[in-house]
């Protein structure tokens, strides 16, 4: 390799390390996982409902006209306040609530979702990090004591122990739809809502799980937006009110609405975690909400969506666009997965119970859907085997570029060989090749289920775990990420093998460069999701076997050959593009040489 090529192979592998280097995630130790788990009392985050009725409280699902209207006042007669927990539950969720400041206080899914360390169900937040208040002028219900009015399994209704505007916050569970109704004794025209959370760390690498977190939301009119996934970051909106906002984990999230939208000049932020830290990600959201009259107050609605990252659940809120904070990808990518790849998935589920026979099937279809293009790409590349020794008496014949530039078109010309043939239908597949990239990370279907030694397919897979860490690569080692390295390589060599190499001075060694490029993926894929992997490996084994059976059934290069000498012994005439090139190059040729007759002229001039 000459100097340029080394240069280039240097800078890919800077770029692709340093890529890794930012983005790559790092996986938890043990020892932190367990610390964070026992940090969690279970006994204080659930309480049994009878909890709050044994406190001479309303009889629940049971409420009175007289306790339903007028403002909540200080009573003598009151014992003294204890903060009690206690929780609305439905098959798919378990919300706690505090009697001190009146709002949830964990978050637990109840459908078989589990984090990956110790098979505990998901909580949403870290305990004690959740602070939901609402504010109006110097009120606020951060420290605000309350009693129970009326509870059921999923419906609580408090009211405040001293006056004040706020008469009682209602909330009523449904799957994982929490609805909150505030309602005012006077007309209270908008009330603060502030909320901030840590995100609680439940999936494999805490890294990876940063990485695809952030805060996601919507403006009245426009897509969705968000912030910068997996760092600080922050967005006040001024010009249009919020319809949701959404605290986005790797595969969960918190999402909250307002029937009437959120009102101007709200804050959402991701504040900074710290590296040491087991807190997967920080969110913030300060905004006003407006109140619409009711009897003789007024009333806020908030809504609530405690759950997973799947497109059906999220449909259930009713929210615009809520579905695109599942990452598949941006533009005519993330259009592919939504519309084909996720459908194509669904369907398979009914049918195949493995995660990993999905993926085997998923990537059969799709290959055979381009096989065509894989057609055109390997005709293209014999024609050019076919054409080698000619470019290269070519290249021995003539040594300026312009004239080589010029008998190497005419070549293609002739022959009828169009060196793009091959280029421009292999641009087809950039889109399904970069949605799947985007797929699977994204996919919470392939959350937790294994295949062979990978035990979540969403998560990196590990067939060896080192005792040290090794820059850049981490501390195990993929089995998939070999396995898919190992066949990139013997595809790049059975495509590449023949493949002409640069005459001309300063060209990179493509076939080299090809060659090295499976080095970089086993660095760059060891940490990405095993079902990433498992995709191109079973992606380059069909092309693989697609590429043999063209080659030794369908392409005889002999044919081609007698097919391109009979094109040169009957050329066809210029096309109008072939003109205007030429054209070109005689102008281009024009000018060159006489640039070169004035630096003659002034080199004599000068002696």
């Amino acid at each position: 390799m000459d100097r340029n090529a080394i240069i280039g192979l240097v800078l890919m592998l800077g770029l692709a390390l340093g890529y890794q280097a930012y983005f790559a995630p790092e996986v938890e130790p043990q020892s932190e996982a367990i610390e964070r788990q026992t940090a969690v009392e279970p006994s204080t985050l659930t309480t049994e409902v009878q909890s709050a009725q044994n406190q001479n409280l309303t009889a629940p699902g049971t409420s009175s006209a007289s306790s339903a209207s007028g403002p909540a006042t200080v009573d003598s007669t009151l014992a003294p306040f204890t903060p009690q927990t206690l929780s609305l539950r439905s098959d798919r969720l378990e919300v706690v609530f505090s009697t001190q400041g009146g709002a949830p206080i964990s978050a637990t899914l109840q459908d078989g979702y589990t984090d990956f360390w110790n098979k505990e169900p998901i909580q949403l937040w870290a305990p004690g990090s959740q602070k939901i208040t609402w504010s109006h002028g110097d009120d606020s219900t951060e420290e605000m004591a309350f009693d129970v009015r009326s509870v059921t399994e999923s419906h609580l209704v408090l009211v405040p122990r001293i006056e004040c505007d706020l008469q009682a916050i209602h909330y009523d569970l449904n799957g994982y739809n929490l609805s909150t109704q505030l309602v005012y004794a006077g007309g209270v025209r908008e009330t603060g809502f502030h909320w901030h959370m840590d995100g609680m760390h439940n999936e494999k690498g805490i890294d990876w799980e940063r990485q695809h977190s952030s805060v996601y939301y919507r403006e009245k009119g426009r897509g969705r937006s968000y912030l910068y996934e997996g760092r600080e970051d922050e967005a006040i909106i001024e010009d249009d009110p919020f319809e949701w906002v959404a605290f986005k984990q790797n595969y969960f999230s918190a999402i909250v609405s307002a029937p009437a939208g959120f009102s101007r000049g709200g804050v959402i932020s991701a504040p900074p975690v710290e590296t040491d830290t087991v807190v997967n990600m920080r969110y913030a959201a300060d905004m006003m909400l407006p109140t619409t009259a009711a009897g003789d107050g007024s009333s806020a609605y908030l809504d609530f969506y405690f759950g997973p990252n799947d497109l059906q659940h999220l449909k259930t809120t009713g929210l615009e666009e809520v579905g695109r904070i599942i990452d598949f990808g941006w533009w005519i990518f993330g259009w592919v997965n939504r519309n084909f790849i996720f459908p194509l998935y669904q369907f398979l589920t009914g049918f195949i119970g493995s995660a990993g026979l999905i993926v085997f099937v998923l990537t059969i279809l799709i290959k055979s859907l381009l096989f065509p293009i894989t057609w055109k790409n390997y005709l293209s590349s014999a024609k050019m085997r076919v054409l080698r020794p000619d470019i290269e008496k070519i290249n021995e014949e003539n040594e300026e570029p312009m004239a080589r530039q010029q008998a190497t078109m005419k070549l293609y010309r002739e022959s009828g060989v169009n060196p793009l043939a091959g280029c421009l239908p292999g641009l087809l597949q950039v889109p399904i090749l970069y949605a799947m990239f985007r797929f699977f990370p994204a996919n919470i279907e392939l959350r937790g289920r294994s295949f062979l030694w990978a035990d979540d397919l969403a998560a990196y897979d590990s067939i060896l775990d080192l005792s040290f860490t090794i820059p850049m690569y981490g501390a195990h080692v993929s089995g998939f990420t070999i396995l898919m390295a190992a066949s990139t390589f013997f595809y790049t060599r059975l495509t590449m093998g023949n493949a002409p190499q640069p005459t001309q001075p300063g060209m990179p060694n493509m076939k080299v460069m090809m060659q090295i490029m499976p080095v970089f993926m086993l660095f760059f894929f060891n940490r990405f999701a095993a079902g990433l992997s498992l995709y191109y490996l079973i992606a380059n084994l069909v092309t693989i076997s697609q590429v043999l059976v063209i080659k030794h059934f369908f392409i005889d290069e002999e044919k081609i050959r007698a097919k391109i000498d009979s094109n040169q012994a009957t050329p066809k005439g210029k096309s109008k593009f072939q003109t205007r090139m030429d054209d070109m190059q005689k102008e281009q040729q024009k000018r060159a040489s006489e640039m070169k007759q004035q630096r003659d002229k002034a080199r004599k001039k000068r002696k």
